[in-house]
């Protein structure tokens, strides 16, 4: 499902689009019956401040109050989400957010990024984060062009599936494909990239949300439609056992290269997981 990104003015409009999204996760879950996890990209929830006047003279809507609308929309459908609580006119403040809310309607997981850093260090964010996910899952969230989350580290501290909210407006299709691709093959993880798409009148966004294997290539991939939907099953087996094998196959090699030779190796197992249980996952942007 590719959202568009709201231009919204007021409160009232802020809270008519939480419905919308919540009552989109409840129809969604209704066609996918076997649906996991659900994510919107950037500024989905709260559009996006692009006048001056808007941040200097923000509308507010209550803190808190969009979350007890996703929250209970995720209990309801018992399905799992990342939802923005970025910026626009009627949430503005010093942080880019997106947060994992689990089945039963809490936060399990929050990424903030800072959008005025200190002089020549860019924005700053929290440190990198892994929480268990759906069908255990290990997830990680990130943000847009996030400095912080190196896809280096993405291993290290044993996540399996990374989610990158985007909302970077006229960026190259091809080059957020591609970065995705890298991410999961670097890393050995799932990568499921979500971005916007359409025009507020200023800034354009392309859309083409993908979920990438932990091989690199791409399983499913949205285009510039907007509420274009792609889901694809995700195996906690397989990317372990895959991770497994080529751990030994790694140590394998570097004892080749030593002169000697390890106890014994594996070789890397097929892509496609054993029947064992999988998520089901399904990018918003």
């Amino acid at each position: 499902m590719n959202y568009p990104v709201p231009r919204l003015h007021t409160g009232s409009d802020a809270r008519q689009n939480y419905l919308k999204i919540a009552d989109m996760i409840v129809g969604i879950k209704q066609g996918l019956p076997g649906l996991d996890l659900i994510v919107f990209p950037e500024y989905a929830t709260h559009g996006m401040a692009d006048q001056r006047a808007e941040v200097l003279r923000p509308v507010l809507t209550a803190p808190g109050e969009e979350l007890d609308v996703f929250g209970a929309a995720c209990a309801a459908a018992g399905v799992w989400g990342v939802f923005s609580l970025t910026g626009g006119r009627c949430r503005p403040d010093r942080h880019n957010t997106v947060v994992l809310i689990d089945d039963r309607g809490e936060v399990v997981q929050r990424c903030r990024r800072t959008l005025s850093g200190p002089p020549g260090c860019g924005a700053q964010s929290d440190p990198a984060q892994v929480a268990d996910g759906p069908r255990g899952l290990r997830t990680m969230l990130t943000i847009c062009g996030d400095g912080r989350h190196r896809p280096a580290g993405c291993q290290v501290r044993g996540a399996e599936l990374v989610v990158r909210c985007q909302g970077s407006p006229e960026v190259p299709v091809a080059d957020q494909i591609s970065a995705a691709r890298a991410m999961a093959w670097m890393n050995v993880c799932y990568v499921a990239t979500v971005n916007a798409v359409g025009t507020d009148g200023l800034h354009t966004w392309a859309g083409y949300s993908a979920i990438v294997g932990f091989d690199g290539h791409t399983l499913r991939q949205c285009g510039d439609e907007e509420y274009g939907l792609q889901y694809a099953e995700l195996s906690p087996a397989a990317i372990r056992e895959y991770r497994a094998a080529r751990s030994r196959l790694e140590w394998a090699w570097r004892g080749a290269l030593r002169g000697s030779t390890p106890g014994r190796s594996a070789a890397v197992p097929r892509r496609r997981g054993d029947g064992r249980a999988v998520a089901l996952a399904v990018v918003s942007g």
